[in-house]
């Protein structure tokens, strides 16, 4: 069997970042529930901020489609495309073999071969989930 979906992509979006970040995952994606992609911040840094973080299979064309002038996909005519615009200039696509950790003021993308892991793909980032506390 053969995909089309050949990379897989985790994306971390700092916690003041989620509503533009959503919008650029609806320009970006093929439906329109995509502006629902980014949601809780539930990681840290090492410095404790916050990043709601996305672990997807993506097409070739997301990398292209993340460098490329956006619209309004026909799905969802009333995408914000200026809120878009403004997630995809801190956007950083970084891969395994040359990381870049999740910083507050952009947005990183590891992007690799669909069947790495999105484990690998959070340590690169330097991300971890923040801890959960236990009811008493």
């Amino acid at each position: 069997m053969t995909t089309q979906y050949t990379h897989r992509a985790t994306i971390a979006v700092p916690e003041t970042h989620i509503a533009d970040a959503n919008q650029l995952a609806l320009c970006l994606g093929e439906s329109s529930s995509d502006d629902q992609t980014f949601r809780t911040a539930r990681y840290q840094d090492a410095s404790g901020n916050l990043y709601s973080v996305a672990s997807t299979v993506a097409k070739p064309v997301f990398v292209t489609g993340a460098q490329s002038a956006l619209v309004a996909p026909e799905f969802a005519p009333d995408a914000d495309v200026t809120a878009a615009t403004r997630a995809q200039s801190i956007l950083t696509i970084a891969s395994l073999e040359a990381p870049q950790t999740a910083t507050p003021d952009a947005i990183v993308a590891i992007l690799g071969h669909r069947l790495e892991s999105a484990q690998d793909h959070l340590a690169a980032l330097g991300l971890t989930p923040v801890p959960v506390e236990e009811p008493v």
